[in-house]
């Protein structure tokens, strides 16, 4: 596969370089965790003082009016919560871009607060970037964001600074690799594998969610649960894996497991995913993973066994799509250049 990444790296230069000439003719505030990325520090101020909740957005109002343009991480809290106090306050006329936007509609109040939070900010959020084009009809419906305002960009691997390369022979092994808990369908998937002679490891975060989903499947002998993974050592288990499978819940509003199922296909690995806003943004069906329907047990199963039974030769010219699309296509370099392209439209 490192290949893949010679290609990506020459393909790219390039376009890098143009993004970095374009961000020089402008001051960029960034709350964005990215200065692994050694173009994005040359490109960007980054603000990650985070001392208390206070000083944050007090900091955070002082320098905006500074900069030509502010990015703020869609998934923080502290940097919605921030936008809607910027977005009241006159002196402040600094345009703002929310990057990466994963919002699941929440209910009642929540929701209430949900779009008043936006509403208060609308004012300086000039542009949104959710992952795919199918949650621009979704955040204009749920959030009233204007549908001119929202602009994708589809999420990467985030494996800058980890072990990229292939598994050894002591970390490869004959399993199924899942993992993580936020809006994962472990029901359908291990009713799925229930009676299959293979082997799933499930990689999960130390908690008490984690442990009634232990306890409810603890009899499920062809399942092994782990709690104790380090970030590092789970995505050597990626590496080691013979099949990596993400259940997605039903009915989301939000793409979700974006960068687990693109670390598992920079691997070269067969991914099988829920249908969902996420995963379809990757996975094409039987080209460079399989997607099976929301809620279905059959198609898990289903698509586990063909998956099992395939030749190798399909499972090197699948799983070759799979590392090229996620190394290449949709690689974390390419996506901080789309980020900003997207962003330096609003000056």
């Amino acid at each position: 596969m490192s290949e893949y990444i010679d290609v990506a790296n020459h393909m790219h230069s390039e376009h890098i370089e143009r993004t970095k000439e374009s961000c020089r003719r402008h001051r960029i505030l960034s709350t964005l965790p990215y200065t692994k990325i050694r173009f994005w520090n040359e490109c960007v101020d980054t603000y990650s003082l985070r001392p208390s909740f206070i000083k944050y957005v007090i900091g955070l109002i002082k320098l905006a009016p500074r900069y030509d343009l502010v990015l703020l991480t869609g998934g923080e809290r502290f940097d919605l919560i921030y936008l809607a106090v910027a977005g009241l306050l006159p002196w402040i006329k600094t345009p703002h871009v929310i990057a990466d936007a994963h919002w699941q509609k929440a209910d009642g109040l929540l929701h209430f607060l949900q779009r008043a939070i936006l509403r208060c900010g609308r004012r300086l959020a000039v542009q949104v970037q959710p992952h795919s084009q199918e949650e621009i009809s979704i955040y204009h419906k749920i959030y009233g964001i204007p549908s001119s305002a929202l602009k994708p960009v589809p999420w990467s691997p985030t494996l800058t600074g980890h072990n990229v390369s292939p598994a050894t022979p002591e970390e490869s092994g004959d399993f199924i690799l899942t993992g993580g808990k936020s809006f994962r369908d472990y029901d359908t998937l291990f009713k799925a594998i229930a009676g299959l002679d293979i082997r799933v490891e499930v990689g999960l975060p130390a908690g008490s969610e984690s442990q009634s989903i232990i306890e409810k499947w603890r009899d499920l002998s062809s399942v092994v649960f782990y709690t104790s993974w380090s970030n590092a050592q789970f995505i050597r288990k990626i590496a080691g894996c013979r099949l990596f499978v993400m259940p997605i819940s039903g009915g989301l509003t939000r793409s979700t497991a974006d960068q687990t199922i693109l670390n598992a296909m920079y691997f070269g690995k067969i991914v099988i995913a829920t249908s969902s806003i996420g995963s379809r943004i990757y996975i094409k069906d039987g080209v460079n993973g399989f997607l099976v329907q929301e809620n279905s047990v059959d198609d898990w199963r289903d698509a586990i066994l063909k998956v099992l039974s395939l030749t190798d030769a399909e499972i090197k010219s699948i799983g070759a799509r799979a590392a090229y699309d996620a190394q290449i296509n949709f690689s974390e370099p390419m996506r901080l250049v789309r980020t900003l392209e997207s962003a330096l439209k609003v000056l």
